[in-house]
């Protein structure tokens, strides 16, 4: 096993097919699926099955990935230091969150008090498959989710099978998110069973992905929404929010400067310190002092 093939591994694993990383590689496609076959035959797995769009990642591939990227990433760190004659690497720190404004708010103050004079920073705001993807692949070092009482035992079992673990930094009771002149918003709190008039905002995840990963908190008492909005960016759900009658569900922590004006939120009924919020890393790695000071932050700002 070489550099070389893992790195091919990698780039036919981010374009999801054979023949779409061949142009971005510059290599004939009959040699990339006989580097795969060999490679394969090397580990003694499947790395990837052919779909009808190209190749997916088995198991044991997302596994492997998840071994040999911090290896690559390593190695490009170690071939810079040396051919920029020796100079010491830089700072590096990656995380990965779900689309919360209190995170970019704890990273900008984490940019904000570095003295190195080389960094590498790397904010990854995603759906919460996909923060858990990255640090199990070893994209980010750290991840932030929450876990609600209804998805706790499976969110933690996914953990679990993938080398994860979730360290509690607050409970939190849930809250709905609307714009200052919405029709609830003269309420001090609501009930859910309210909201169900109005239009629910809600980030579009894949359908192949389990309800449980939810951006938005999964209540036991929530009726399916006649009008729903599916959108994709963060800027865009408070906008939304800000200037019509639509709503959305979250933890209701809006940093002044952070979130967009004109939305507030109000707390759920019934659901008192139902959202865990907290941070993941892979089991048995060290937490690095970045890590720290950023959950340190992160803390504070909840706080």
């Amino acid at each position: 096993m070489t550099f070389q093939q893992i790195r091919y591994i990698l780039e036919i694993a981010r374009c999801g097919s054979i023949s779409k990383a061949t142009r971005t590689l510059f290599v004939a496609q009959p040699y990339l699926s006989s580097l795969v076959k060999d490679l394969e035959g090397e580990i003694g797995i499947q790395i990837f099955t052919r779909t009808n769009r190209g190749v997916e990642l088995t198991r044991e591939g997302r596994e492997f990935l998840g071994y040999v990227r911090p290896l690559i990433e390593q190695h490009d760190k170690i071939l810079d230091m040396y051919r920029s004659g020796g100079v010491e690497p830089g700072v590096h720190f990656a995380v990965s969150t779900q689309r919360y404004p209190f995170i970019t708010q704890s990273f900008v103050e984490l940019i904000g008090e570095q003295t190195a004079d080389k960094y590498e920073y790397h904010i990854r705001e995603v759906g919460m498959y996909r923060v858990i993807e990255d640090v199990y692949e070893g994209r980010s070092e750290l991840g932030i989710i929450f876990i609600s009482d209804m998805t706790e035992r499976f969110i933690k079992r996914v953990l679990g099978s993938k080398g994860l673990e979730f360290h509690e930094i607050k409970r939190i009771t849930p809250c709905v998110y609307f714009g200052e002149q919405h029709p609830m918003a003269a309420r001090e709190a609501v009930q859910i069973g309210e909201m169900a008039p109005y239009p629910y905002a809600i980030f579009e995840e894949d359908d192949s992905i389990s309800l449980d990963f939810s951006e938005e908190v999964v209540l036991y008492d929530f009726v399916p929404a006649k009008k729903v909005i599916y959108l994709t960016d963060r800027a865009t759900m408070m906008n939304l929010l800000a200037h019509s009658d639509a709503y959305s569900i979250g933890s209701g922590i809006l940093p002044p400067g952070y979130a967009a004006d004109g939305i507030t939120a109000r707390p759920i009924l019934g659901h008192e310190k139902e959202m865990k919020l907290g941070w993941i890393k892979r089991v048995g790695r060290a937490a690095t002092e970045v890590m720290a000071d950023f959950v340190r932050r992160v803390t504070a700002n909840i706080e």
